[in-house]
């Protein structure tokens, strides 16, 4: 039987247009004109029936859909890529570098041109949400969320938890009673965007977060949830409600005003983001230097 799948060098286009979140610098990578990476994105559009990304004037989004299908096709070019250069001899200065959906569009993609130049080796990723991906002995580097302990590997931490409630600046003038001391008790169920633990990494929650603001019986408050974290920022941004983000994640979202962070902040001891390698891994020159890069906040 056929596979029904959708034009190869559209599901190629659209997957750098997802991670760059620009279609010019996707045309960069695949050294094509911008025009074609249009073309090809309102092929794949036309194809899936779906809208993928969001047009304005100067800039693109991605959808909740587009979101969805940039992750499956990432994840799945990421396999592809690790398994056909197992076939063939492993390079010297190759690092491949493990991180979520989320960690790779929020916080590696931002940094990759500064990363190829620290490492300055080939770097390729795996991409998956599942961190068990990230054991196999192809992956170099991996960032994981935790709070340290990662079995037998080796773990560094790169930045503390440290998590805000998100809104944007029009869900607050709409809804002065976010401002000020106490607002954890004035929250209303229809506005908080769940992102959960599926996983069970340790992500902070809401029903965690109300925990420790000490608000009590929050066990039957609805919740619409988003498990897709660009996503949820996405709808934050668009003033669909608030939700649990964690500094060095959105960043770009408050610095460009989309987002803003209310306090008072929240954090638990040892929990964060952690760069996390293999004990027994070989310490090429390229591996030392970016890891050396990334643990000093490149």
């Amino acid at each position: 039987m056929r596979r029904k799948l959708p034009p190869l060098n559209a599901l190629i286009a659209f997957e750098a247009a997802a991670r760059h979140g620009n279609f010019t610098r996707a045309g960069e990578e695949l050294n094509v004109a911008q025009p074609a990476i249009t073309r090809h994105v309102a092929n794949l559009e036309d194809w899936t029936g779906l809208p993928l990304f969001h047009r304005g004037s100067n800039a693109v989004a991605l959808t909740q859909a587009g979101h969805q299908l940039a992750e499956l096709a990432t994840s799945a070019f990421d396999r592809l890529e690790l398994g056909l250069q197992q076939l063939s001899a492993p390079a010297q200065d190759e690092v491949v570098l493990g991180a979520s959906f989320g960690i790779m569009h929020l916080y590696v993609m931002p940094r990759i041109t500064a990363l190829r130049r620290a490492s300055r080796a080939t770097l390729n990723f795996m991409t998956s949400d599942d961190y068990r991906a990230f054991d196999h002995a192809s992956v170099d580097l991996s960032i994981r969320f935790g709070n340290g302990s990662f079995g037998a590997m080796e773990a560094t931490l790169l930045f503390p938890e440290t998590c805000h409630v998100l809104a944007s600046p029009d869900f607050i003038i709409a809804h002065p009673e976010l401002e000020g001391e106490g607002f954890a008790h004035r929250l209303r169920p229809e506005w908080l965007l769940d992102h959960g633990d599926p996983l069970k990494v340790g992500w902070m929650t809401w029903p965690l977060w109300f925990a420790m603001m000490g608000v009590e019986d929050v066990a039957h408050r609805p919740m619409r949830e988003v498990r897709n974290y660009p996503t949820m920022l996405d709808m934050v941004s668009a003033g669909e409600g608030v939700a649990i983000g964690s500094v060095g994640l959105e960043d770009e979202f408050v610095e460009s005003g989309r987002i803003c962070r209310l306090d008072p902040p929240i954090a638990r001891a040892g929990f964060g983001y952690y760069l996390v390698n293999r004990r027994d891994a070989r310490p090429t020159p390229a591996l030392r230097d970016l890891r050396d890069f990334l643990v000093s906040g490149g």
